[in-house]
Protein backbone atom coordinates (compact mmCIF):
# COMPACT_ATOMS: atom_id res chain seq x y z
CA UNK A 1 0.00 0.00 0.00
CA UNK A 2 3.03 2.30 1.07
CA UNK A 3 4.30 1.17 -2.31
CA UNK A 4 1.32 2.84 -4.19
CA UNK A 5 0.85 5.55 -2.50
CA UNK A 6 4.85 6.19 -2.93
CA UNK A 7 3.90 6.15 -7.18
CA UNK A 8 1.02 8.19 -7.03
CA UNK A 9 3.35 10.67 -5.87
CA UNK A 10 7.03 10.44 -7.25
CA UNK A 11 5.52 9.80 -10.90
CA UNK A 12 2.79 12.48 -11.39
CA UNK A 13 6.10 14.85 -9.74
CA UNK A 14 8.57 13.19 -12.35
CA UNK A 15 6.02 13.79 -15.23
CA UNK A 16 5.74 17.33 -14.00
CA UNK A 17 9.57 17.78 -13.91
CA UNK A 18 9.79 16.78 -17.58
CA UNK A 19 6.62 18.97 -18.62
CA UNK A 20 8.49 22.20 -17.18
CA UNK A 21 11.33 21.37 -18.66
CA UNK A 22 10.22 20.63 -22.08
CA UNK A 23 8.12 23.86 -21.31
CA UNK A 24 11.80 26.09 -20.83
CA UNK A 25 13.08 24.50 -24.30
CA UNK A 26 9.73 24.56 -26.28
CA UNK A 27 7.37 27.01 -24.98
CA UNK A 28 4.22 26.87 -22.61
CA UNK A 29 1.54 26.61 -25.33
CA UNK A 30 3.59 24.03 -27.72
CA UNK A 31 3.87 22.06 -24.27
CA UNK A 32 0.51 22.18 -23.53
CA UNK A 33 -0.52 21.40 -26.93
CA UNK A 34 1.68 18.61 -27.34
CA UNK A 35 0.25 17.05 -24.61
CA UNK A 36 -3.71 17.53 -25.75
CA UNK A 37 -2.27 15.94 -29.82
CA UNK A 38 -0.78 13.18 -27.49
CA UNK A 39 -4.38 12.91 -25.69
CA UNK A 40 -6.57 12.77 -29.27
CA UNK A 41 -3.75 10.62 -31.15
CA UNK A 42 -4.06 7.99 -28.21
CA UNK A 43 -7.06 7.56 -27.92
CA UNK A 44 -7.65 7.29 -31.70
CA UNK A 45 -4.94 4.55 -32.19
CA UNK A 46 -6.79 2.62 -28.98
CA UNK A 47 -9.99 2.70 -31.01
CA UNK A 48 -9.09 1.70 -34.31
CA UNK A 49 -6.32 -1.13 -32.82
CA UNK A 50 -8.82 -2.16 -30.41
CA UNK A 51 -11.91 -2.65 -33.09
CA UNK A 52 -8.90 -4.48 -35.19
CA UNK A 53 -8.38 -6.96 -32.62
CA UNK A 54 -11.61 -7.21 -31.19
CA UNK A 55 -12.44 -8.92 -34.38
CA UNK A 56 -9.75 -10.96 -34.66
CA UNK A 57 -11.02 -12.28 -31.42
CA UNK A 58 -14.20 -13.24 -32.58
CA UNK A 59 -12.48 -14.28 -35.79
CA UNK A 60 -10.67 -17.05 -33.45
CA UNK A 61 -13.71 -17.57 -31.20
CA UNK A 62 -15.78 -18.42 -34.54
CA UNK A 63 -12.53 -21.11 -35.97
CA UNK A 64 -13.12 -22.54 -32.04
CA UNK A 65 -9.66 -21.23 -30.59
CA UNK A 66 -8.90 -19.40 -27.44
CA UNK A 67 -8.28 -15.69 -28.16
CA UNK A 68 -6.03 -15.87 -25.20
CA UNK A 69 -3.27 -13.40 -27.59
CA UNK A 70 -6.24 -10.98 -28.60
CA UNK A 71 -7.43 -10.65 -25.06
CA UNK A 72 -3.82 -9.91 -24.23
CA UNK A 73 -3.10 -7.62 -26.89
CA UNK A 74 -6.34 -5.61 -25.59
CA UNK A 75 -5.13 -5.06 -22.19
CA UNK A 76 -2.37 -3.86 -23.72
CA UNK A 77 -4.08 -1.51 -26.17
CA UNK A 78 -6.43 -0.32 -23.05
CA UNK A 79 -3.58 0.35 -21.19
CA UNK A 80 -1.25 2.07 -23.78
CA UNK A 81 -4.67 4.48 -24.18
CA UNK A 82 -4.73 5.72 -20.52
CA UNK A 83 -1.30 5.93 -20.49
CA UNK A 84 -1.37 8.41 -24.04
CA UNK A 85 -4.54 9.91 -22.18
CA UNK A 86 -2.68 10.94 -18.88
CA UNK A 87 -0.31 14.34 -19.34
CA UNK A 88 3.52 13.79 -19.34
CA UNK A 89 5.96 12.45 -21.69
CA UNK A 90 6.98 9.57 -19.45
CA UNK A 91 3.49 8.35 -19.37
CA UNK A 92 3.04 9.28 -23.30
CA UNK A 93 6.24 7.08 -24.38
CA UNK A 94 4.71 4.06 -22.24
CA UNK A 95 1.60 4.55 -24.04
CA UNK A 96 2.95 4.47 -27.50
CA UNK A 97 5.20 1.63 -26.84
CA UNK A 98 2.20 -0.52 -25.81
CA UNK A 99 0.31 0.54 -29.35
CA UNK A 100 3.59 -0.40 -31.83
CA UNK A 101 2.40 -3.88 -32.93
CA UNK A 102 6.23 -6.01 -32.72
CA UNK A 103 6.43 -4.24 -28.54
CA UNK A 104 3.07 -5.27 -27.81
CA UNK A 105 3.41 -9.12 -29.44
CA UNK A 106 6.91 -9.04 -27.75
CA UNK A 107 5.37 -8.15 -24.18
CA UNK A 108 2.52 -10.65 -24.70
CA UNK A 109 5.38 -13.23 -25.41
CA UNK A 110 7.23 -12.69 -22.38
CA UNK A 111 4.35 -12.54 -20.40
CA UNK A 112 3.18 -16.21 -21.26
CA UNK A 113 6.33 -17.28 -20.63
CA UNK A 114 6.16 -16.11 -17.28
CA UNK A 115 3.06 -17.37 -16.65
CA UNK A 116 4.17 -20.99 -18.03
CA UNK A 117 7.31 -20.72 -15.70
CA UNK A 118 4.99 -19.99 -13.02
CA UNK A 119 2.54 -23.08 -13.53
CA UNK A 120 5.88 -25.52 -13.79
CA UNK A 121 6.78 -24.12 -10.81
CA UNK A 122 3.95 -24.74 -8.94
CA UNK A 123 3.54 -28.09 -10.55
CA UNK A 124 6.89 -29.37 -11.80
CA UNK A 125 6.11 -33.03 -12.83
CA UNK A 126 3.32 -31.43 -15.58
CA UNK A 127 1.24 -33.67 -13.44
CA UNK A 128 -2.46 -32.79 -15.12
CA UNK A 129 -5.66 -34.48 -14.64
CA UNK A 130 -8.27 -34.94 -16.72
CA UNK A 131 -11.91 -36.10 -15.56
CA UNK A 132 -14.83 -36.79 -17.56
CA UNK A 133 -18.95 -36.77 -16.39
CA UNK A 134 -21.10 -39.80 -16.46
CA UNK A 135 -24.78 -39.78 -15.87
CA UNK A 136 -26.84 -43.23 -15.54
CA UNK A 137 -23.77 -45.75 -15.43
CA UNK A 138 -21.28 -46.80 -12.79
CA UNK A 139 -17.43 -45.21 -13.33
CA UNK A 140 -15.15 -47.33 -13.96
CA UNK A 141 -12.87 -48.17 -10.33
CA UNK A 142 -9.03 -47.32 -11.13
CA UNK A 143 -6.35 -47.38 -8.58
CA UNK A 144 -5.45 -44.36 -7.32
CA UNK A 145 -1.98 -42.97 -6.11
CA UNK A 146 -2.37 -42.53 -2.38
CA UNK A 147 -2.55 -38.59 -2.49
CA UNK A 148 -5.76 -38.48 -4.27
CA UNK A 149 -9.04 -38.63 -2.28
CA UNK A 150 -11.77 -40.45 -3.73
CA UNK A 151 -15.37 -39.08 -3.57
CA UNK A 152 -18.77 -39.23 -5.33
CA UNK A 153 -21.36 -36.09 -5.68
CA UNK A 154 -25.09 -36.30 -4.88
CA UNK A 155 -27.79 -34.58 -6.29
CA UNK A 156 -29.67 -32.52 -3.53
CA UNK A 157 -32.96 -33.76 -2.57
CA UNK A 158 -34.27 -30.62 -2.34
CA UNK A 159 -33.30 -27.45 -5.19
CA UNK A 160 -31.14 -25.35 -3.21
CA UNK A 161 -32.12 -21.83 -3.81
Amino acid sequence: MRILFLLLLIVPLIELYFLIQLGDVIGALPTVLLTIFTAVVGVALMRTQGLAIMQRAQQAMAEGRPPQTEVMEGVFVFLGGVFLFFPGLISDSIGFLFLIPFVRQFLIAQSLKGMATKARARNPQGDYYEGEWTEGREPERKKLPSDVIEGELEEPKKPLR
